[in-house]
C-alpha cells in the first residue's frame, strides 16, 4: 500500500446541497478499490478558468489515502466516469511528505528556510 493525495473537483451544485453524499461518493470509490481514507476535507469553491462539463465553478476536495498501486488506474477511470466528480488528480506521497502534512512544524522553529537578508552596503563590500 502506498500513500496518495487526491484532489477532486466536485460539481458545486451537488457540493452545496448534498455535501455528505459527495464525500461519501469519493470515499466509496476509494474503498471500492482497496483504499483506506486517512483524511478528507473540503478545500475551497473557486471560479474555474474554463468550463468543465458545462460548469464555471467547482468545489475542491482534498484527500489523503492509502491504496494498492495497481488500483490507481481503475480508480482514475471510475472518477472520470463519475457525474459528481468533474476532475480528479491523484499523486503519490512519500512518508516524509505525509509526516509534514499530518504533523506540520511551526514556522518559528524552522531554520534555514530563507537566505539571510543582505543590505546594499554588505553586497558592495563583499
Amino acid at each position: 500500500m502506498k500513500t496518495y493525495e487526491g484532489m477532486f473537483l466536485v460539481d458545486p451544485a451537488q457540493a452545496s446541497t448534498k455535501w455528505d453524499e459527495s464525500v461519501a461518493h469519493i470515499k466509496e470509490l476509494i474503498t471500492k478499490h482497496g483504499g483506506k481514507i486517512i483524511n478528507i476535507n473540503k478545500w475551497a469553491e473557486r471560479k474555474l478558468c474554463f468550463p468543465i462539463k458545462q460548469q464555471r465553478r467547482g468545489t475542491y476536495v482534498l484527500s489523503y489515502f492509502e491504496a494498492p498501486p495497481e488500483s490507481i488506474s481503475k480508480l482514475n477511470a471510475d472518477f472520470n466516469l463519475s457525474e459528481i466528480v468533474l476532475r480528479a488528480m491523484i499523486l503519490v506521497k512519500t512518508e516524509k511528505e505525509m509526516k509534514e502534512i499530518l504533523n506540520p512544524t511551526p514556522p518559528a522553529s524552522r531554520t534555514g528556510d530563507r537566505a539571510p537578508v543582505r543590505h546594499k552596503k554588505e553586497v558592495d563590500n563583499a
